[in-house]
């Protein structure tokens, strides 16, 4: 890894560079700790500095957006024990709720230390939550449910998938972004 600064609109922007052997495409990533470029082994130095200017009004927007998100505490590992038991009792409740108006059928249900995401939905049906959720007001951990359960008809998020989520949450777009106020890392 190495560290790098780029200048958008007369800013020295510093980054994080991350070659990679298994990545396929430019990735860029907003962290706490800024900008994060992984780059695949075969893209030249200058066509990724080019795809990062193109980035430039995207990575300014989300460089303050996360700079003003909340930061969720540090758990230790005997907090996180209870935390993880608190939000899988917390979700399994609020998915049976939900899936009575879907009556989707989902192969198992697991809380997780994901760094990245909220929640996943496997094709295989596994549904996937971060413990952090239990930190949240309920009516964000009840968005992510109900997002990751609608997954499992629409495997995307085309208009079908959002038609699906406002069945039973229909402020689902002021959720999406009250929840962008919290950080995970």
């Amino acid at each position: 890894m190495e560290t790098r600064v780029v200048k958008i609109n007369n800013q020295e922007i510093k980054y994080e560079l991350r070659p990679s052997r298994k990545a396929r495409s430019l990735r860029l990533e907003i962290g706490a700790d800024g900008l994060v470029v992984t780059k695949p082994w075969f893209i030249s130095g200058i066509f990724m500095e080019q795809f990062i200017l193109r980035q430039a009004d995207w990575i300014i927007k989300n460089l303050a957006r996360h700079k003003d998100a909340e930061v969720l505490p540090k758990i230790d590992k005997d907090d996180l024990v209870i935390l993880k038991k608190r939000a899988a009792k917390l979700l399994i409740a609020r998915l049976e709720f939900f899936n009575k108006e879907y009556n989707y059928k989902y192969k198992s249900i697991s809380v997780r230390d994901q760094k990245t995401r909220w929640g996943s939905c496997s094709k295989q049906g596994a549904l996937n939550f971060n413990y952090r959720l239990a930190l949240l007001p309920e009516s964000l951990l009840d968005y992510v449910a109900v997002h990751e359960l609608c997954h499992l008809k629409e495997m995307n998020h085309s208009v079908r998938f959002w038609n699906l989520v406002a069945r039973t949450i229909p402020d689902h777009k002021e959720k999406r972004k009250q929840l962008e106020k919290f950080r995970l890392n």
